[in-house]
């Protein structure tokens, strides 16, 4: 073992005590963020209850799909009724005119109503003095079995006419 003179003894305690006192300080500091840390640890896992974060992030992203799910079936739904909707009736139109050169008033008329894919029915009611008479004729394809009058052919051109206008301010509007 070395000789070392007081002086040096008192020095080298002095330097380990000081080393000893910076390290108290690190540890001091060091113990106060772990509690810090460790705090908002307890928040992340839920050790509080209601303030559990990941809980509600979980919660969140269930929620989030049970959303999709519910647009993805309301979309299904919707495809579903656009298909169905094609086939109702969509165009009309109507045509009224004096049937008989005698007759006055424009009571005779003829009426188109057809759905998406062209098939319906025309209505035409003939207005005379002693008697009406009404006939409907069934249509497929903007065509019919039986004979078309001039003021059918006008209704069903009418009705489908009349359909491309709405098409067209639809898509114009958006």
């Amino acid at each position: 073992m070395p000789n070392l003179t007081p002086d040096q003894l008192t020095l080298g305690v002095a330097i380990a005590a000081g080393t000893a006192l910076l390290s108290l300080l690190v540890v001091f500091y060091l113990a106060t963020r772990l509690r810090r840390v460790r705090k908002e640890y307890m928040v992340l896992r839920g050790d509080k209850g209601d303030r559990d974060i990941l809980g509600a992030v979980g919660g969140a992203m269930r929620r989030v799909d049970a959303i999709e799910s519910r647009v993805d079936s309301i979309s299904q739904a919707q495809q579903e009724q656009a298909a169905v909707g094609r086939f109702a009736l969509q165009k009309f139109h109507m045509v009224r005119y004096d049937a008989f050169d005698d007759m006055g008033g424009r009571l005779s008329f003829s009426a188109a109503l057809l759905d998406d894919h062209g098939n319906g029915l025309v209505l035409t009611s003939i207005n005379g003095r002693t008697e009406t008479r009404t006939y409907a004729k069934h249509i497929v394809n903007l065509q019919s079995e039986h004979n078309l009058s001039d003021e059918e052919r006008e209704a069903i051109a009418g009705a489908v006419a009349a359909r491309r206008v709405g098409e067209t301010r639809t898509s114009v509007s958006r």
